[in-house]
């Protein structure tokens, strides 16, 4: 009895196996076919047209081919529901592998859960939640889920997988881990073939080397090369960079930077910005162009100098750097503004280096030279070069002007005020001596070698030391001529009096200073 029962069972198998697909291609496209199963069983307690199916258990439908160790198939339904060791097989490419699986053949719809594996060429994913829309061609979980290609695992709670254009989207808690880095977000987008990761929204990437934010753009992870398109940085030891796009190569640590670069090194206190520029982050060089400016905190104050072009090298074996900038310099701090062609300044040793016919405005005083050298310590200001043709004026008043003339001089500062000058070769000076309060005179006097004192920005004595020659004269006496020292220029229009200033281009820049042969005087042999 026993074995006539089981004989009827495979007969119903054979029978299912061979007329059964002829019927079902009647009813439509969307049939699910039986191939396999070692046994069959069908009871009124499974339901109505419901059968059991166990041992080696094979469904096909359309292109995607189904594995198991036992099955429920619902024909009305066009369902099946399938345990253990299910294997799904979708165009011969395709793999998804789990302990159960959910069917619907008329929805093109597989669901499986438990220990769930989704494998294409190299990339695998693993969940324990997956439902794969075969319309849409797309797997998708909802309770956290892991997808690996090469280098990179993509953690998330969220994600869809398009296996046709091998496209995964990740969202929340989205987490890559690679050799090199980490990268943290909330929503991304991985193209598994060229493995390039989409940002479209705030995400951060940390690696020994920095830590990198943007909220949109690409990361080609199989390059390491990044387009950073939205409110991006990259942080490093000592500097940061920012701008609103952002070329990056973490092979060579090179940064290019389109609109709003921003550009802060900690460790030499400088700030440098414009749209344009970039930064390398191993060589540790910076440029700037396009309304470049150089920011640097001084004392409670700020120093912005603008040029056409900032340069900022490391010094070879030191941790400092040298910054430049290429022509139309102007820069301001509220107590002090200058320009120049170009500028230099050694971090080493905080010397600032102006350079073809810089002008140097400090407080009421106006410092013109053939080069200018300003020294600091401590973040302020304590000496000034004035190298070749040396010429400070400071105004008396509306139409008077104390001038000090020489081949060079040295400019000593204290708290930000000038309170002496020292004159080497061929001095020179105009200055009106007081009494109460009153211009009793103009002084003129000159000596190879001579010094100025001044307190709060007023004249209050003079040291003549070599060949010194001087007289005293009611002003007047004196033509407005004569109260000028030959190449006398007042250049107040062209001071920057704001920050904005610093970009400002003249249309007539101020008359070059005559140079002078110095070594024709007979005191400097």
């Amino acid at each position: 009895m026993k074995v006539g029962m089981r004989f009827l069972g495979v007969l119903a198998v054979v029978l299912w196996m061979g007329v059964l697909p002829a019927q079902q291609r009647e009813e439509g496209r969307t049939t699910v076919h039986i191939e396999h199963a070692d046994y069959m069983e069908g009871a009124a307690r499974f339901g109505k047209n419901v059968q059991a199916l166990f041992g080696n258990v094979r469904f096909r439908h359309h292109q995607t081919l189904m594995h198991c160790d036992s099955a429920f198939f619902y024909r009305d339904s066009n369902m099946v529901h399938a345990y253990g060791s299910v294997h799904v097989i979708q165009n011969d490419s395709i793999h998804l592998y789990g302990d159960v699986l959910y069917y619907r053949g008329n929805e093109d719809k597989a669901m499986v859960r438990e220990n769930v594996r989704l494998v294409n060429k190299n990339v695998v994913l693993t969940t324990e939640f997956l439902d794969y829309d075969r319309r849409s061609d797309v797997a998708y979980y909802y309770d956290g889920g892991t997808i690996t290609s090469d280098n990179n695992e993509l953690v998330s709670d969220w994600g869809y997988y398009y296996p046709r254009t091998e496209e995964a989207h990740f969202r929340k808690e989205v987490v890559v881990t690679n050799p090199d880095y980490k990268m943290y977000s909330d929503t991304l987008l991985y193209y598994t073939i060229p493995e390039i990761i989409k940002i479209v929204g705030p995400t951060t990437i940390i690696s020994e080397r920095n830590v990198i934010y943007s909220e949109a753009g690409f990361y080609d992870t199989q390059n390491d090369v990044a387009q950073l398109e939205r409110n991006s940085s990259i942080k490093g030891e000592t500097q940061l960079l920012k701008g609103d796009t952002i070329y990056y190569n973490r092979n060579n640590g090179f940064g290019e930077v389109f609109s709003s670069m921003h550009l802060q090194d900690s460790a030499n206190h400088l700030i440098i910005t414009g749209d344009y520029g970039y930064y390398n982050e191993l060589s540790q060089r910076a440029l700037a162009t396009r309304r470049a400016v150089l920011m640097q905190v001084q004392q409670n104050d700020t120093l912005f100098l603008h040029a056409d072009t900032l340069r900022a090298d490391p010094i070879d074996s030191t941790e400092y750097k040298l910054v430049r900038a290429y022509h139309n310099v102007k820069f301001f701090r509220t107590d002090f503004q200058g320009r120049c062609d170009s500028m230099v300044y050694d971090l080493r040793d905080s010397i600032n280096t102006f350079y073809k016919d810089p002008i140097l405005w400090a407080n009421q005083n106006q410092m013109t030279a053939g080069t200018i050298r300003l020294h600091t310590r401590n973040n302020a200001l304590y000496k000034a070069e004035l190298l070749s043709n040396a010429f400070v004026v400071g105004p008396e008043d509306s139409t008077s002007f104390n001038q000090i003339k020489g081949r060079s001089m040295t400019g000593h500062i204290k708290d930000n005020k000038l309170y002496r000058i020292d004159v080497e070769g061929n001095g020179q000076t105009i200055y009106y001596p007081k009494e109460d309060g009153a211009v009793i005179g103009v002084n003129k006097a000159e000596s190879s070698n001579l010094s100025i004192l001044l307190e709060e920005q007023q004249v209050t004595g003079i040291i003549l030391r070599k060949e010194p020659a001087g007289r005293l004269n009611p002003p007047y006496l004196l033509s407005d001529e004569a109260q000028r020292l030959e190449g006398f220029r007042w250049l107040e229009e062209y001071r920057p009096k704001k920050m904005a200033d610093i970009f400002i281009r003249e249309e007539h820049e101020p008359e070059a200073i005559q140079q002078v042969n110095y070594s024709d005087f007979h005191f400097d042999r």
